[in-house]
């Protein structure tokens, strides 16, 4: 389980290098309402570029910017799964990281409400994210923490990257313990219609290939990607057509 565990977060890590624009921006401060990042005339807008050897990234890529970032990413997921005692809260930042990366990159397009567009039907309206994704609540008060220490610095991405990650150590007991880089972008669009990307738990084998070859990752990777999601819960709907009798 712990391998398994490790290596989803390794996997998602570098599913998607820089994503966006360059700088980093408030989302929380526009939670329903995103500013623009790059406003015409400043700025060179980038294009999501799904990237699997993690280009552009590097270790302890806010030490000088913001050296306190992921020691307090890290506390509010201690927070949450240690002190409150609540373990699904860190199998869903883990679900986050990935449904994140998996659509567009890792950029935090799924935290989005509304988009620079005014687009309301984001990926977290997509059927695979809707009144299902958890963790939102511990993204949002480690970005409020880290904005009050240094403005404008950290990107959401990185939170909800340095989240998953921490999250894989305190749900192992710390046997897990995986370096993340820092240094992606966030992204100022995301669609609902997106997330028919993401792998349903409907998908035969044949449908799973092909949903992550389209991301660069081979069958190994899928089956240890897949086996990551024993951690956690399902709902019934989706797993008790598996057995004859089932209360």
């Amino acid at each position: 389980m712990a391998t398994k565990l490790a290596a989803l977060v390794v996997l998602v890590a570098f599913l998607a290098g820089p994503a966006a624009c360059e700088g980093a921006f408030i989302c929380f401060n526009g939670w329903l309402r995103l500013p623009i990042i790059c406003p015409r005339g400043s700025g060179t807008p980038r294009e999501p570029v799904p990237s699997t050897s993690g280009s552009g990234l590097s270790y302890g890529y806010y030490t000088t910017s913001c050296p306190s970032a992921e020691t307090i990413v890290t506390e509010a997921v201690r927070k949450a799964v240690v002190v409150d005692k609540n373990p699904g809260i860190g199998a869903g930042l883990i679900r986050l990281f990935f449904h994140d990366c998996f659509v567009r990159g890792c950029d935090a397009s799924v935290l989005l409400n509304t988009t620079n567009s005014k687009n309301s039907d984001t990926e977290r309206e997509g059927p695979p994210n809707k009144n299902s994704l958890r963790g939102f609540e511990v993204i949002y008060e480690a970005k409020t923490a880290i904005e009050a220490a240094c403005k404008n610095t950290v990107s959401c991405a990185d939170i909800v990257a340095f989240a998953a990650r921490d999250a894989s150590y305190f749900l192992s007991d710390g046997s897990i313990n995986i370096p993340m880089p820092g240094g992606r972008y966030d992204g100022r669009e995301s669609f609902a219609s997106e997330t028919d990307q993401l792998p349903g738990p409907f998908s035969n084998i044949s449908q799973l290939q092909a949903s992550f070859a389209a991301k660069g990752l081979n069958p190994v990777e899928m089956v240890t990607l897949s086996g990551a999601h024993t951690i956690g819960r399902a709902r019934c709907m989706f797993f008790s057509s598996r057995f004859s009798e089932m209360n």
